[in-house]
C-alpha cells in the first residue's frame, strides 16, 4: 500500500493595494516620516533664527504645544493608514467626494424623506477638533485616546483627516519640495478635505505668531516669511516630501 503526501491548503496571496488607496498611503508615508523627524530633531533647531519660518506655520515659537500637535498629527496619520491598510485587505477602494456637476432633472430624484421626528433633547454642541483651535486654547494641545482618533478615522471623510493632519504637523506649501504639496492638495480636493478651511486657520495663525513677536523683540529681526528651500532645510532638516540624503525615501506602508 503506497502513501500519498498530506495535501496542504494553497498559501492565499495578500489582496494587492487598490491604486486611490495606494496613492493616499504614498502621502501619509511622508507626512509620518516628517513628523518623526521633525519630533526628533525641534529641539536642536528652535534657537535657530530659520525655526521661525516653521513656527509661524503652527502660530507660536513655543516648543512643547507644537510638538503635543506634531504628536497628535502622526498618531492621527497612524490610525488613517491602519483603517485604509484594513479597507484595502478587504478589496475596497476610495471613492471621490466630488459633488455632481450636472443637476438632477425633477423625475431623476429620489422621494422627499420624511421630516425627522423632533429630539426630545437638543444634542450638546460637538466640541471643536483640537487642530482647529488657536495655539493658545489650552485644548489645543489635547491627545485622542486611540479609540478616539479610530472612531474619528471611520466617520470622517479621508480628505478631512488629511487636512487636521496637516494643521497638526504644520504642513505648508512653501515648505514642500517639488511636487509634494500637488499630492496633498490633490488627495484632499478628491476625499472631501478643504483648502478654504486650511489657509483660514493658517492666516489665524499667523496672526497670533505676530502678536507673539509682538512681545518678543529679540525676534523683530528674522524674516519669518523667508521660503527659501536652503532656510527651511535649516528649519525643518529637509523640505517636507523630500527624498533624505540616504537616498531611501519613506517607505510606503503596503504589507508583505
Amino acid at each position: 500500500m503506497t502513501r500519498t503526501a498530506p495535501t496542504t491548503p494553497a498559501q492565499t496571496n495578500p489582496r494587492p493595494i487598490p491604486g486611490r488607496i495606494g496613492a493616499v498611503l504614498s502621502v501619509l508615508a511622508a507626512l509620518i516620516a516628517h513628523a518623526r523627524h521633525f519630533a526628533a530633531t525641534a529641539a536642536t533647531r528652535v534657537s535657530a533664527p530659520e525655526f521661525a519660518t516653521a513656527a509661524a506655520v503652527f502660530g507660536t515659537y513655543d516648543l512643547p504645544p507644537i510638538l503635543h500637535r506634531v504628536q497628535r498629527g502622526m498618531l492621527r496619520a497612524l490610525a488613517l493608514r491602519d483603517y485604509l491598510l484594513a479597507r484595502a485587505a478587504r478589496g475596497h477602494d476610495l471613492r471621490f467626494a466630488w459633488p455632481p456637476r450636472v443637476e438632477l432633472l425633477p423625475h431623476h430624484r429620489p422621494p422627499p424623506r420624511p421630516a425627522p421626528a423632533p429630539r426630545a433633547r437638543p444634542l450638546p454642541p460637538r466640541r471643536p477638533d483640537p487642530a482647529l483651535l488657536d495655539p493658545g486654547d489650552p485644548a489645543a494641545s489635547r491627545l485622542p485616546t486611540p479609540e478616539e482618533l479610530a472612531a474619528e478615522v471611520r466617520r470622517r471623510p479621508v480628505g478631512r483627516t488629511i487636512a487636521y493632519i496637516c494643521l497638526d504637523l504644520g504642513i505648508a506649501p512653501g515648505l514642500c519640495a517639488g511636487e509634494f504639496w500637488t499630492q496633498v492638495e490633490k488627495t484632499l480636493r478628491r476625499y472631501g478635505g478643504s483648502l478654504d478651511r486650511l489657509y483660514r486657520i493658517r492666516a489665524r495663525r499667523e496672526e497670533s505668531f505676530l502678536r507673539e513677536r509682538d512681545r518678543r523683540p529679540d525676534t523683530w529681526h528674522i524674516d519669518w516669511r523667508d521660503l527659501r528651500p536652503s532656510t527651511v532645510r535649516r528649519a525643518l532638516g529637509r523640505l517636507l516630501g523630500e527624498i533624505p540624503p540616504d537616498g531611501l525615501g519613506p517607505p510606503v506602508p503596503i504589507p508583505g
